[in-house]
């Protein structure tokens, strides 16, 4: 993973750790349901946006290699990689 990247990602994610432990806490001190959704609709947010972080160093590093190989197999096996993970993040 490229290194700006990955301190993109792993802000994120331990964003999205203080938010999940900050809802554990709001749920164990009986706190309002709508204040407790509203940032678990945060939390999904901060995750939602780890994906293209992650999918664009993919292409620059493992997809620019795969794309550039003339091994017919190899690209499409990658082709059908980034197929399959939009799909995925599409449900």
């Amino acid at each position: 993973m490229l290194d700006t990247h990955k301190k993109k990602t792993l802000d994120r994610l331990k964003r999205a750790k203080g938010q999940i432990e900050g809802i554990i806490k709001m749920i164990e001190d009986d706190r309002y349901c709508m204040d407790v959704m509203t940032q678990i609709l945060a939390l999904q947010g901060s995750i939602k946006g780890v994906l293209p972080v992650i999918l664009e160093s993919h292409l620059h590093t493992c997809g620019a290699k795969s794309l550039n190989s003339k091994d017919i197999e190899e690209k499409e096996k990658f082709i059908k990689q980034i197929v399959k993970i939009c799909d995925l993040s599409a449900r």
